[in-house]
């Protein structure tokens, strides 16, 4: 597996608009090495570039553990210098060219990258990938559940720990199909 980037996001809202609390990016560089991307930002900064809360998801993080809510809300990094950072370490990793098999995945095409990419846009930033490139894990795991017994996630609502599970449960899921059509079972 090479040229794959999973991304996950914590956030204070779930629409365009709202704040990030952390980027999380795992995958397999354009040689088939591991490699992960961490940031949690200062959300005081993003409150001055526009960026908001949602009551219902503000709520929704007071329920969730002590360790979650520190996690994510304990962000120090200045937004724009950690976007820089994210995009310098991905075009050090990753081949992005029209003809290269690059995919981004997240889980929902309808989230982590619109929100990411208006976060990005806040600060000034454009998003280092063309829509074409993004795919969504959601659709694969809710359409074969067993995909998410293999995530193993135990660190819930850290946007990292989140990426490397998604990305075992879609590596998992590929092999699966990869042996099934070379055995035969399945021929497309």
């Amino acid at each position: 597996m090479n040229n794959e980037l999973m991304i996950d996001i914590e956030t204070t809202g779930n629409k365009v608009g709202c704040k990030v609390l952390s980027l999380g990016a795992f995958g397999f560089d354009k040689n088939g090495n591991q490699t992960e991307f961490y940031r949690r930002f200062a959300i005081d900064k993003q409150a001055e570039a526009g960026l908001t809360d949602e009551q219902a998801t503000m709520e929704w993080w007071k329920k969730q553990s002590e360790q979650a809510r520190d996690e994510a809300f304990s962000g120090t990094t200045d937004p724009a210098e950690g976007i820089g950072e994210f995009r310098l370490w991905f075009f050090e990793n990753f081949s992005t060219g029209r003809f290269d098999n690059f995919r981004a995945w997240s889980c929902g095409l309808d989230f982590d990258f619109p929100i990411l990419q208006n976060f990005m846009r806040a600060f000034g930033f454009s998003f280092p990938w063309q829509f074409w490139q993004q795919y969504d894990y959601r659709t694969i795991k809710n359409l074969f559940p067993f995909i998410k017994e293999d995530e193993g996630n135990v660190l819930k609502h850290t946007a990292l720990e989140d990426a490397k599970a998604q990305m075992r449960g879609l590596r998992s899921f590929l092999t699966k199909l990869y042996l099934a059509r070379k055995n035969g079972t399945i021929n497309f």
